[in-house]
């Protein structure tokens, strides 16, 4: 005997409790964090915004705060740094960490330097986030996460990482001189006020950092990474590596052997068959080359808004997905 109306009836389960939404702050409201905010994913309720200049009318209907002691008092579980960098960054970063906060962060610079910040935060229980801090659009380190937990042991890498300064280095390839194409850099929104760190390398140093640690739990101190600068870079090479059919990029390299981690940021002039060579303008490519098997590369826009807040975005989601 059947009973149909029992058959139909949907097998009870009790009514799921409602995922509370996770309190966060966000430090600095410029390109990038604007983009965020546009894109900031469910789930994360805002409540509060530290800019350096007051916005009574709020951002995008989120109160603002200029006073730090005032936005930490709102007690996030997560702090967003979207800030430009510098002292005033790190020791908020460095606040947010000692609070217990959970913290997704651009700041590439803190996040090399300081492993002590990341550990603390590991320790505690809570993720430390910066993605974006390596290839802006391009999946750097979690593409370094995926085959070093799927048991790929990466040997060497090589990569554009910088997008300001290939964008600089393809103008001045064209011809253009040095103040005119990082004054176009500006212009475009890839390169800061000061942009010695990309220019000089201590922005890749500080990548090459970030994927050593994430590939094989070392931490190199950034300042002690070999760069060349190409601001020392003569007129007559970039014509000679034209002629020759070649690109001059900015490549940080990274090697592992049994002596140890070796780490470089140089100029190349590159052959344009080489993978790196495909980056232009604020592109970035980096290639892995595993111990064993086919190289990985991986390429995206390095610089400007989209490309680092889509990351910070991705950074979020992932931290809600891991508390679901």
């Amino acid at each position: 005997m059947t009973y149909p109306a029992l058959l139909d009836r949907p097998a009870f389960s009790p009514a799921a409790s409602p995922i509370r939404p996770m309190r966060a702050i966000m430090l600095g409201c410029g390109v990038v964090g604007g983009g965020v905010i546009e894109r900031l994913p469910d789930g994360i309720e805002l409540v509060g915004i530290l800019t350096r200049t007051p916005r009574p009318e709020g951002v995008s209907g989120f109160p603002v705060f200029t006073d730090p002691d005032a936005v930490f008092a709102l007690k996030p579980e997560l702090v967003i740094e979207a800030l430009p960098g510098g002292a005033a960054a790190e020791a908020l970063v460095e606040r947010a960490v000692r609070e217990g906060c959970h913290v997704v962060t651009a700041n590439k610079d803190v996040a090399a330097r300081r492993p002590d910040l990341v550990k603390e935060t590991q320790d505690a229980g809570r993720t430390f986030a910066c993605s974006s801090a390596v290839g802006g659009g391009a999946p750097v380190l979690e593409t370094v996460a995926r085959l070093r937990d799927s048991g790929v042991k990466v040997g060497r890498v090589r990569g554009v990482l910088n997008g300001t300064s290939n964008f600089v280095l393809d103008r001045l390839a064209s011809g253009r001189g040095l103040d005119a194409s990082v004054a176009e850099a500006q212009d475009a929104g890839f390169a800061e006020a000061d942009p010695s760190a990309d220019l000089d390398g201590l922005d890749a140093a500080n990548k090459l950092a970030l994927i050593a640690r994430e590939a094989w739990g070392v931490d190199l101190d950034p300042a002690s990474i070999p760069t060349a600068s190409i601001r020392d870079l003569p007129a007559h090479v970039l014509d000679a590596a034209r002629l020759d059919g070649r690109r001059i990029r900015q490549v940080g390299c990274l090697s592992r052997s049994v002596s140890g981690v070796r780490a470089e940021v140089r100029l190349e002039a590159l052959p344009l068959t080489d993978p790196l060579s495909r980056a232009r303008a604020e592109g970035n490519v980096v290639v892995l080359l595993p111990e064993r098997g086919a190289e990985v590369i991986v390429a995206g826009k390095g610089a400007g808004r989209l490309p680092t807040a889509g990351s910070l975005i991705g950074d979020l989601n992932r931290l809600l997905k891991a508390k679901r």
